[in-house]
């Protein structure tokens, strides 16, 4: 019989040969590659503005670091290679969907964050640095003077980060408190103004 082979293959050349081949490559099972896992990543904005590591829990029990890219929003689907099922073939993928949680203090528009700023009534009207919490960090900002409660601060950079480089801003809005329990000489300079 391999002599009837080599007399065809002398007669039709590679097409012959090629063809014997194909039939017996076709034969071999690709592996099977595991299922994909899903995953929800909680990330609160302070983690979302740095980029931080936030720990993942897997439906298997498992617990794994996920290094946050330095863009992310809410929704976002991360996949993490070789992480899903694993298999007698190739490891499925993890897929980690990302969810930012609502915070106490910022309010998110885009990639910029508002914020309320308390402030006593005298450092309104005097003015004064007050201190602010950003995501990145506590941060003196100046109140100037005679700042009323519709008074607005604008904080370049300090808000979640942009898809081209670059971060939104923060945006306080500056809130008149009231002395707790009343001020005695307060009341009466208001009475003094009001005549």
């Amino acid at each position: 019989f391999d002599g009837n082979s080599d007399i065809f293959s002398q007669i039709f050349g590679d097409a012959f040969s090629g063809a014997r081949g194909a039939g017996r490559s076709g034969d071999r099972r690709q592996p099977v590659q595991a299922a994909d896992l899903n995953v929800t990543l909680d990330v609160t904005i302070e983690e979302a503005a740095t980029a931080d590591k936030v720990t993942a829990m897997f439906p298997d029990g498992r617990k794994m670091a996920v290094k946050l890219p330095a863009y992310v929003e809410d929704g976002q689907t991360i996949r993490l290679k070789g992480q899903g099922e694993q298999g007698p073939g190739q490891p499925g993928d993890a897929l980690v969907k990302i969810h930012i949680r609502r915070h106490p203090r910022y309010r998110v528009e885009g990639r910029d964050l508002h914020a309320d700023l308390p402030v006593a009534l005298a450092d309104a009207v005097l003015g004064a640095k007050v201190a602010v919490e950003t995501p990145t960090g506590r941060l003196a900002v100046n109140v100037p003077a005679w700042s009323s409660s519709d008074k607005v601060l604008r904080l370049k950079g300090r808000g979640l980060p942009e898809k081209t480089g670059g971060h939104g801003d923060l945006y306080v809005h500056v809130r008149l408190m009231l002395p707790e329990g009343g001020d005695s000489e307060l009341e009466a300079l208001m009475r003094r103004q009001k005549g």
